[in-house]
């Protein structure tokens, strides 16, 4: 069975990690997956999130060209993307241009208000030009709220996104087993919400939500080098799902999510 993990980093994190005291290289992150057994990792820079997104995503592309073989080719790059009203970013369509013309196949954002969240609200108001433009060529986008233990999700922002933009899929990250009776309402209502593996640590809660929604509503990850990438593989591997369910959040509906972007188009136009 071949993992592919929605959720890592690269880069050293800011002081408030003290467990982490050095930058984790794209080598470094190569070498806990050969060591756990995981094949590929979606990853991003740490200072997209914690500084600012585009000299991360810079940051990143240029560690993963100038990584050895064998290393570059396991990791798939995630941009972090902003809203442009700032000035930070593009406009909609020229930063979803770039993104794919520079090989990103998936997008991040971090939209809490909370620790390294970037503060802007995914309302239509604010975010609807970039989510449609994502939307238009259907890169998957990781929603992080960066909650902490007792944290609570915006569930109305995540209703109206789905709602807004069906046709964007939309993995949620970080939403954890406590959450699930306003979890499921949703995953009912919209198709193109999916879940994290990792922190859904209720007691056999892959295994409920496999069987009310599907295993095609699970997403593989692990939130390495922060959490444990073992751990995560664990999870997985110990739920009481058939092995067929397993190898579609293992790898299977992310590798068909990346490979249904569209970027004939919108790559030519950043040429």
């Amino acid at each position: 069975m071949r993992y592919l993990d929605c959720n890592t980093f690269i880069g050293r994190p800011a002081g408030h990690r003290p467990h982490l005291t050095r930058a984790v290289s794209a080598a470094d992150l190569v070498a806990e997956m050969d060591r756990v057994g995981v094949h590929e990792a979606a990853v991003y820079h740490v200072l997209a999130h914690e500084y600012a997104p585009q000299t991360g995503n810079d940051l990143l592309l240029r560690e993963l060209e100038q990584a050895q073989e064998g290393v570059r080719e396991r990791l798939r790059p995630v941009g972090v993307v902003l809203p442009p009203h700032t000035g930070e970013m593009p406009e909609p369509e020229r930063l979803v241009a770039d993104l794919l013309a520079a090989g990103v196949r998936m997008a991040r954002v971090f939209p809490s208000s909370v620790m390294a969240g970037h503060r802007f609200s995914l309302a239509s108001w604010c975010s609807g030009e970039l989510l449609a433009e994502l939307e238009r060529v259907r890169i998957p986008l990781a929603v992080d709220f960066t909650l902490f233990r007792r944290g609570e999700p915006p569930w109305r922002e995540i209703h109206d996104l789905a709602d807004n933009h069906p046709g964007l899929p939309v993995i949620l990250m970080d939403i954890q087993g406590r959450n699930n009776r306003t979890l499921y309402p949703l995953l009912k209502r919209f198709g193109n919400l999916l879940v994290q593996s990792a922190g859904f640590n209720v007691h056999r809660g892959l295994e409920d939500l496999v069987a009310r929604f599907g295993p095609h509503r699970v997403v593989f990850g692990s939130g390495f080098p922060l959490r444990s990438l073992g751990g995560a593989r664990l999870h997985l591997d110990r739920a009481d799902l058939p092995e067929a369910d397993k190898e579609l959040i293992a790898s299977g509906t992310l590798t068909r999510l990346l490979s249904d972007v569209e970027i004939k188009e919108t790559v030519a136009d950043a040429r």
